[in-house]
């Protein structure tokens, strides 16, 4: 393990505070952080120098400089919902044993982000991310459709259509999209049975962000383990508490963010 480097833990702990409180003499970030003046002087000239702060050597007042967005710039919303997911999913993983997978729709399909699957004991895979499900018969396409507005389920399925061959005639078919849609918000889950692979079945449930779905979040399980509905009474509950607490850490990773703009 290497050593912390203190220096940057403190500088960070400054920019975090010009960025909640506006700008501040030296005396009030000390006392916020904790860190002497001496300490603040030095790390805040470091910072100046770098571009991230500026002096008002007026009022003795420090501020951030609009260098400070370059920090958050290459982090986007997939990647602030990948952050937020992951933590509630090993909480998953140690409550229920299966493993689960986070998908966001992607170019016609769903797109598997972040998984547990090389963690869990039930798995029979080790590599999951950046793998690829239906949008029509996965449970993870299934929780994203019935989530959705109906214009932006058109689209979604008009995508598909074009993108990805094996699933156009379905994506294409309005009733059997209907019926999947109106069975989902009929169960309160998304679910399939060998929708992408035989033997393994699974449920979903939909990860809101404020706006157009998020993404998903699923539960895998051999098929001859149990049925969708066992599954589902066996564990929703836990599923359903972990979306509640990805969509609130999501909800302020994407504050935070746009306070640095």
């Amino acid at each position: 393990m290497h050593r912390n480097v203190r220096a940057l833990s403190r500088g960070l702990a400054l920019i975090g505070q010009l960025n909640a409180g506006g700008p501040m003499t030296v005396v009030q970030l000390a006392r916020r952080t904790g860190l002497n003046r001496t300490t603040c002087y030095r790390l805040l000239d470091t910072l100046r120098e770098d571009g991230y702060v500026t002096l008002d050597e007026t009022n003795a007042v420090f501020s951030l400089t609009p260098q400070v967005r370059t920090l958050s710039e290459g982090v986007s919303s997939r990647d602030l919902s990948s952050q937020a997911a992951l933590p509630e999913m090993f909480n998953l993983l140690n409550q229920v044993s299966w493993p689960s997978d986070f998908g966001v729709f992607e170019l016609g399909s769903v797109l598997i982000r972040e998984s547990t699957h090389p963690f869990s004991p039930f798995s029979v895979h080790r590599s999951m991310v950046g793998r690829r499900r239906s949008l029509i018969n996965s449970a993870l396409g299934r929780a994203i459709l019935a989530a959705s507005s109906p214009a932006l389920c058109r689209e979604m399925l008009e995508m598909t259509a074009s993108l990805v061959e094996e699933d156009a005639l379905l994506a294409k078919d309005r009733h059997f999209v209907e019926d999947i849609i109106c069975q989902t918000k009929q169960d309160g889950y998304a679910s399939s049975v060998g929708g992408s692979e035989a033997g393994i079945s699974a449920i979903a449930l939909p990860i809101q962000g404020g706006g157009p779905v998020l993404g998903s979040l699923n539960l895998i399980f051999f098929s001859t383990s149990m049925t969708p509905e066992v599954a589902a009474r066996r564990y929703l509950v836990n599923m359903k508490q972990a979306v509640r607490e990805i969509e609130r850490r999501w909800s302020a990773a994407n504050k935070a963010r746009g306070k640095m703009r």
